[in-house]
């Protein structure tokens, strides 16, 4: 398929005009639409100057830090916010219901409904996602019917203030600050911290399917940690 074929294509079930105004979304080259098929696409989280040859198509989540050496394709906010995109296929993943946008001004986040204890989340969260360790900061509350995500980074102040204002007992996403623990400390609304790349896997796997019904042949890369940890007993 044209690469420009493709792109119309995806752009009229993820509009590029959802973006946030300072988000590079789209084309990011190198390579002229017009000029090139795309037969195969690697979807990834983040680019790493990747050195796949087999591929004609890097579709990234996170616009690149570097200028792409293949042809690059970026979906981030844009897919964050359409309706089936990132938020809705993490709720999905949990289980749990979308009532609402929770970010009314950017249509980031989902407002969803359980009835479970804070233990029981955290355990499906952690069946759900796949991870063995969260940094949890727990509320008042420990019956758990009024939650908030974000996939990706979504643990700011600002994000843990909305959540307390609209009524949630808990907002889970990643990338947990001190600034932000703190504000929820005061607050006493729980947060859960699964991670900035385990809160994203369930859209990603979710675009790979949106880019297969496009007659594109898909492959996924795995994120790990871009971190290692130190164990003082080594």
């Amino acid at each position: 398929m044209l690469a420009s074929k493709l792109f119309k294509m995806i752009e009229f079930k993820v509009p590029m005009e959802l973006a946030l105004a300072t988000d590079p979304v789209g084309f990011m080259g190198p390579g002229d639409p017009e000029k090139f098929e795309i037969r195969k696409a690697l979807v990834v989280l983040d680019y790493h100057q990747e050195k796949t040859p087999e591929y004609d198509l890097v579709i990234s989540h996170h616009p690149p830090l570097v200028n792409p050496t293949l042809p690059t394709y970026v979906l981030h906010s844009n897919w964050d916010i359409v309706p089936g995109g990132a938020n809705d296929a993490l709720a999905d993943s949990l289980k749990l219901e979308v009532n609402d946008f929770f970010d009314d001004k950017t249509g980031i986040g989902r407002i969803c409904s359980t009835n479970t204890s804070l233990k029981d989340f955290l355990k499906n969260v952690s069946q759900a996602l796949k991870i063995e360790q969260m940094r949890i900061v727990k509320g008042k509350k420990e019956k758990i019917k009024n939650v908030a995500i974000v996939s990706g980074f979504g643990l700011n102040p600002e994000y843990i203030e909305l959540a307390y204002e609209k009524g949630m007992d808990l907002l889970l996403s990643g990338d947990l600050t001190h600034k932000g623990a703190i504000t929820a400390k005061k607050l006493g609304i729980s947060v859960v911290d699964a991670t900035h790349q385990a809160t994203e896997i369930p859209g990603l796997l979710r675009l790979c399917k949106l880019i297969s019904n496009l007659n594109i042949v898909v492959e996924f890369r795995y994120p790990g940690n871009p971190w290692t940890i130190f164990d003082n007993k080594i």
